[in-house]
């Protein structure tokens, strides 16, 4: 499974996107967006990339806490199928009504080829935080949320 979106709405809505290799060596898409809610550790995983979106928009350190994560976008090129990243976000506007959404610059794991600059590049933590993000997306997927595993089956003793 290959997440190209991970996203949850203010109204704690679940969007993704993800691929996964079909039996002709191809990749299925597939897109859902569902209301049910995740384990707590999904926000988690996803609130702990402000830090990075703080980072990568060069934002002072006091501004954390007015960052809210909302979603990242994948990519993947190269000959490695290397990933890249847009973390996206919201920032609390203490003048205004709305939030200022947050894009950050598309960067990536390793270069695509044997050399780059390293302002490409994710940080290291940054890039585990992201893992931890696609492992609680795949729990997402295969039902494991908020209430018992909606695919597991109780037996009657």
């Amino acid at each position: 499974m290959r997440f190209n979106k991970i996203k949850m709405t203010k109204e704690g809505k679940i969007q993704m996107e993800y691929e996964v290799e079909n039996s002709k060596g191809g990749r299925d898409e597939f897109s859902f967006s569902c209301s049910e809610e995740p384990k707590p550790a999904f926000a988690l995983a996803l609130n702990d990339l402000a830090q990075d979106i703080l980072s990568m928009c060069e934002l002072p350190a006091d501004y954390l806490q007015r960052i809210r994560v909302s979603g990242i976008s994948l990519s993947y090129g190269g000959e490695n199928e290397t990933m890249g990243a847009i973390l996206i976000g919201q920032m609390i506007l203490h003048k205004s009504n709305i939030a200022l959404n947050l894009n950050t610059p598309h960067k990536i794991e390793e270069f695509y080829g044997e050399t780059g600059d390293e302002s490409q590049l994710l940080d290291p933590n940054c890039v585990a935080r992201i893992e931890v993000l696609i492992s609680e997306a795949e729990d997402y997927v295969k039902g494991i949320r908020a209430q018992a595993n909606l695919f597991e089956v109780k037996l009657k003793a």
